[in-house]
């Protein structure tokens, strides 16, 4: 017997993406830690896979790269309001500069330095 592929509602969606802004929110930006799945999901109170394959389903990408994109648009907007570059890296919840730098060209195709220069 197949199942019928499992249909998530809009309001799935934006659930998940009200968790993982409170879970920024309040465990890596206030904090000043890095963002992890299996945090993410400790915080929820469940286990990391299903937390994971859920996520995938509803989101129609993987956890960790929703994550990564919710803290290169916080790193943004920081960058945008004049933050210094290692304050920026602290309040996006990378935790060190360097990931910062890697995920920032990763996701904008540039260093935050340049993202700034070209505001």
């Amino acid at each position: 017997m197949t199942r019928a592929p499992r249909r998530h509602l809009s309001i799935h969606r934006r659930g998940l993406e009200r968790a993982a802004a409170h879970y920024l929110h309040d465990r890596c930006y206030e904090r000043r830690s890095a963002a992890r799945v299996s945090d993410f999901a400790q915080y929820l109170e469940l286990t990391a896979p299903y937390l994971s394959r859920i996520a995938s389903e509803v989101l129609g990408m993987s956890l960790r790269d929703f994550l990564r994109k919710q803290q290169l648009e916080r790193a943004a907007q920081l960058l945008r309001i004049g933050m210094d570059i290692p304050e920026v890296a602290l309040r996006a919840g990378f935790g060190t500069v360097s990931t910062l730098y890697r995920w920032f060209h990763i996701g904008f195709g540039m260093t935050p330095g340049e993202f700034r220069a070209r505001l």
